[in-house]
């Protein structure tokens, strides 16, 4: 897409005008929210602790074993939206890691000491804002293996920290061969450590404005050099994820189920076929995508209908085209009050949103 284009489709649409956080009341960092199912914390048969890390980004800690954590990756670069237009096709773009230095030494709840037990980054596709900060904060995930599609793969093969150009084992897994598409075809679920399981699912993403989707396409070769500019970051295949927390006998305590983008009536229909040929979670947790929401008819309608989750969380909700440094803004393209009325209907009070820093603890 040219830059004109670009410029054309943005000024016509409401993509310059970020949106007012008040309707989805977002928790503020450094505070918890506990939901569940016990009175108290003396009653409680097991929790786990969802912190919010920015954008996409969650940290799942599962209080049974918190020595084997899983995250999503967050966004904290967030090139401006001139810049993405201007320059960005000027000079390229790159991480910002002065930027996401500090936004983690403010981060208490996801601290060093908590990320180097992440054992799991799970990618749900390869747009830059949910990979392009990856390759720096792979110093702060040192135990991490990193999964996603061949695509994510061969676009991380030029970061020493993952192993493949220095012949260390590698720290990348595609998962483009064990996701689950369908009921006749559900995927095998990958064992991280003893209490945690993970199953990728096949998914999409919708269009970011109009039926165009950015950066569409695959990194189809191992590379040595990262993306110059933010649409080398390619799309590849998109996946869900189904994050199963064991008890001790064995038996899914929680199931946290996350995804990026929101997708179509039949991806979504088929994901939920996938998750139904699980063994039964005791709880499950459904983490909901806010960005582009409205671009698919029935998001997230079908997954709240059909998985009945005890919770719900918002993700992917600020605007990521502003200094994560700054107050939160609603992503821009979307109506944050009409995503809210959407999921009253069907959770009532039963679903949070979080600032980064934030954290949903869920006992049961």
């Amino acid at each position: 897409m040219t830059t004109f284009a670009m410029c054309t489709s943005l000024a016509a649409c409401h993509w310059v005008r970020t949106g007012d956080p008040a309707p989805l009341r977002p928790v503020a960092a450094a505070q918890i929210k506990i939901v569940g199912d016990c009175a108290t914390a003396a009653s409680c048969h097991d929790s786990v602790d969802i912190v919010a890390m920015g954008v996409s980004g969650f940290l799942f800690i599962p209080w049974r074993d918190s020595t084997q954590l899983v995250m999503t990756p967050p966004s904290y670069t967030n090139p401006t939206l001139w810049w993405t237009v201007f320059g960005n096709w000027l000079v390229g773009s790159s991480p910002n890691e002065a930027r996401i230095a500090r936004r983690l030494r403010n981060l208490p709840a996801a601290g060093p000491d908590r990320l180097s037990r992440v054992r799991a980054v799970l990618v749900g596709h390869g747009h830059y804002d949910h990979l392009m900060d990856l390759p720096v904060l792979a110093r702060y995930v040192p135990n991490a293996t990193v999964f996603g599609s061949r695509s994510v793969v061969n676009t991380l093969n030029a970061v020493p920290a993952f192993g493949r150009m220095t012949g260390a084992a590698s720290r990348l897994v595609s998962v483009d061969s064990l996701a689950g598409v369908t009921a006749d075809q559900p995927g095998h679920s990958l064992s991280i450590g003893d209490a945690v399981r993970v199953r990728a699912i096949a998914w999409e993403h919708a269009p970011n404005f109009g039926t165009h989707v950015i950066a569409r396409g695959t990194v189809e070769a191992a590379q040595t050099s990262l993306p110059r500019g933010l649409f080398g970051w390619k799309l590849g295949r998109v996946y869900a994820y189904a994050i199963d927390l064991l008890e001790r006998d064995g038996r899914v305590g929680t199931r946290i189920v996350v995804h990026d983008a929101s997708a179509s009536p039949e991806v979504v229909r088929r994901a939920v076929a996938v998750i139904g040929t699980m063994p039964t979670a005791r709880n499950t947790v459904l983490i909901i995508t806010a960005a582009n929401f409205d671009q698919e008819p029935s998001y997230p309608d079908i997954l709240l209908a059909s998985l009945a989750p005890e919770h719900v969380l918002l993700g992917h909700w600020e605007d990521f085209f502003r200094s994560p440094e700054k107050s939160e803004r609603v992503v821009r393209g979307i109506h944050g009050r009409q995503l809210i009325d959407i999921v009253n209907r069907f959770q009532g009070d039963r679903w949070t949103a979080l600032q980064a820093g934030g954290t949903l603890r869920m006992r049961y």
